[in-house]
C-alpha cells in the first residue's frame, strides 16, 4: 500500500508540474495576462529545455501598465527639467547675423542673460575680453585700401648671385679635414676645410727667420751708432746698419702679406710672428666660410690634393632668392612705367605650399623679349627668411600696379573659416568680442577685401583671432551647458 500511495503522489506532482509549466514563452505570456489556453494538458509532452529566467518574474505588471504589451522605460533626458525655449544650440549663424545690441537680450535655461552666462555665451559667438586676451590680441578699425591692377607672371626661383660664395684654396696642399656636408647650415667664420701646405709652412718659418734677423740688425745699428757718437766708428757703418735693418723690416712686411694672401687672419699672423702657433708652422691652414648659409656643393674630398685657387666648397645664403618671371608682351607698357617709379610689389605661389603667398618685388626688366616665347623676363627679389622656398621651384605670381577702387580691407590673418563661412571677431565696448560673418570680395597678397558683414570703423581683431575660434566652436566638440 505504501508503494501504491507513493506512486500516486509522484503522478500527482508530475501532473501539477505539467499543468503550470507553459509549452513556450508565448503561452507563458498568455497565461500571465489571463488569456484562454487552447492546449490540452492531458497528453504527455516531449521534454524541453529549461526556459530562460524572466527578469520580470514575480512583479505585478498590472499595477504599472494596463496594456497587454510591456514598454521599456524611456532614456533619461539630461536636459529634463530645463526650459530650452528661446535657446537653440545650433543657432550660431543666426546670432552672427543679428545686431550686436540684440545679443544682449536673450536668456538661457539658467534664467540669466546668455551674454552673462559662462556656459551659454559661446552660442552667441561671443567671447568675454580678459586682461590676458588684451595682451595677446591686436585690433584695428576696418579701413579701406585701394585695389590695384594686377599683372600675372610665371617663372622659376634662383639663387641670388650676390649671396653666393665659392670658397677656394689659396695655397696648394693636401686636405686633411672637411667637417661639413652638403646641405648643412654653416655660420660665418665656421671651418669648412683644413689643408696642410708645405708652401705655407715655409712662409711662416721665413717670417720667424726674418724677425730674428731684424732683432740682430737692431742691435748692430745701436752698436754702430754708439761707436760713431764716441768717434770710434765711421758714419758709413751706421748708415749700412740702418739700411740692413730697414730692408729686413720690408721683407717682414712682405712675408706677412703673403701669409694674409694665403688666407691667414691678422690674429693668426700675429701668432706666427710671436712664435705661438705651431700648427701654422706645420702649414696647417683652416679655410672658413665667408658668410652664413648652406653648403651647396663640395668639390674635393679628404686626402685629395688641391692646387692654388682651386674651388673647395660652394656656400649660398637662401634667406633671399631671385626669381625670373615672364610677362606677356601686352603687359610690357604697364610694367615698364611702374618700374621707372621704383620696385613693384607683388606675391608668388608655389605647388609646394598651396594657399600660401610669398611677397616679392620686381626690380628690373630685360632689354628685349625672348624670341621663342615673345615674353618679357623680369628680375624679382624674393624674401625667404624661413627658407621654405628653394631654388629651382616653379612659381606663379602677380605684380600690383596702378590704383583701383578703394574697398574695405583686412589682413588675411584676421579672417577665419568654419564650414565654408568666413568670419571675423570685432570688439564691442572693450569688454566683449563678437563673431561676425563676412563675405569676401577678392584678395591681393596678404590683403583680403570685405564685401559685407561689418562696417567701416568696426574694431576688428587682426592678430590672434585663432585663439578665439576654439572658444565659440566648442559646442562642436561636445561642450555645452552643464546641467
Amino acid at each position: 500500500m505504501k508503494k501504491i500511495h507513493f506512486s500516486l503522489i509522484i503522478v500527482l506532482i508530475a501532473s501539477v508540474v505539467m499543468i503550470f509549466t507553459p509549452a513556450d514563452p508565448l503561452l507563458s505570456q498568455a497565461h500571465e495576462h489571463g488569456e484562454a489556453c487552447s492546449h490540452g494538458h492531458g497528453a504527455a509532452a516531449a521534454p524541453k529545455a529549461e526556459p530562460a529566467v524572466d527578469p520580470h518574474a514575480g512583479h505585478n505588471h498590472a499595477a504599472h501598465d494596463d496594456h497587454d504589451e510591456h514598454e521599456r522605460p524611456a532614456a533619461v533626458d539630461p536636459h529634463a527639467g530645463h526650459d530650452h525655449s528661446g535657446h537653440d544650440h545650433s543657432a550660431h549663424a543666426d546670432f552672427s547675423a543679428m545686431p550686436i545690441e540684440e545679443l544682449y537680450k536673450p536668456e538661457c535655461e539658467h534664467k540669466i542673460k546668455m551674454i552673462n552666462c559662462d556656459e551659454c555665451r559661446y552660442e552667441l559667438g561671443a567671447v568675454k575680453m580678459t586682461e590676458q586676451l588684451k595682451k595677446m590680441l591686436k585690433t584695428s578699425p576696418l579701413s579701406t585700401t585701394a585695389e590695384k591692377h594686377e599683372v600675372a607672371f610665371r617663372g622659376e626661383l634662383e639663387n641670388d648671385n650676390q649671396l653666393f660664395r665659392s670658397v677656394s684654396s689659396l695655397v696648394p696642399g693636401v686636405i686633411v679635414a672637411m667637417p661639413v656636408r652638403k646641405g648643412e647650415i654653416v655660420e660665418q667664420g665656421q671651418i669648412l676645410v683644413e689643408i696642410e701646405s708645405p708652401e705655407l709652412s715655409h712662409t711662416a718659418l721665413d717670417l720667424q727667420k726674418l724677425i730674428a734677423e731684424l732683432a740682430l740688425a737692431e742691435k748692430k745699428l745701436a752698436r754702430e751708432q754708439m761707436l760713431n757718437e764716441k768717434k770710434i766708428g765711421a758714419l758709413q757703418a751706421v748708415q749700412e746698419a740702418k739700411a740692413a735693418r730697414d730692408l729686413l723690416a720690408i721683407e717682414i712686411k712682405c712675408s706677412k702679406e703673403r701669409l694674409k694672401l694665403s688666407g691667414l687672419s691678422d690674429s693668426e699672423i700675429k701668432a706666427v710672428a710671436a712664435g705661438g702657433n705651431s700648427q701654422l708652422f706645420k702649414g696647417r691652414l683652416k679655410v672658413v666660410s665667408p658668410i652664413r648659409g648652406r653648403v651647396l656643393m663640395l668639390h674635393a674630398n679628404i686626402g685629395g690634393m688641391v692646387s692654388e685657387r682651386q674651388a673647395l666648397v660652394d656656400v649660398v645664403d637662401i634667406s633671399q632668392l631671385r626669381a625670373v618671371g615672364q610677362i606677356k608682351e601686352a603687359d610690357l607698357p604697364a610694367i615698364v612705367r611702374a618700374l621707372k617709379k621704383g620696385a613693384v610689389n607683388g606675391y608668388i605661389t608655389t605647388q609646394a605650399y598651396p594657399g600660401f603667398q610669398f611677397p616679392v618685388q620686381a626690380l628690373s626688366a630685360d632689354a628685349g623679349l625672348k624670341a621663342e616665347t615673345r615674353m618679357l623676363e623680369i628680375q624679382l627679389a624674393v624674401k625667404n627668411p624661413d627658407e621654405l622656398l628653394r631654388p629651382g621651384m616653379f612659381i606663379e605670381g602677380s605684380l600690383q600696379i596702378g590704383e583701383g577702387a578703394a574697398k574695405p580691407a583686412l589682413p588675411a590673418a584676421a579672417v577665419l573659416e568654419d564650414e565654408g563661412k568666413q568670419f571675423v571677431f570685432i570688439k564691442h565696448h572693450d569688454s566683449m568680442l563678437f563673431r561676425r560673418n563676412v563675405t569676401i570680395d577678392g584678395q591681393q597678397g596678404d590683403t583680403i577685401f570685405i564685401g559685407s558683414g561689418i562696417k567701416a570703423g568696426d574694431e576688428v581683431v587682426v592678430e590672434g583671432s585663432f585663439l578665439l575660434k576654439s572658444d565659440i566652436l566648442r559646442g562642436k566638440m561636445g561642450a555645452g551647458c552643464a546641467h
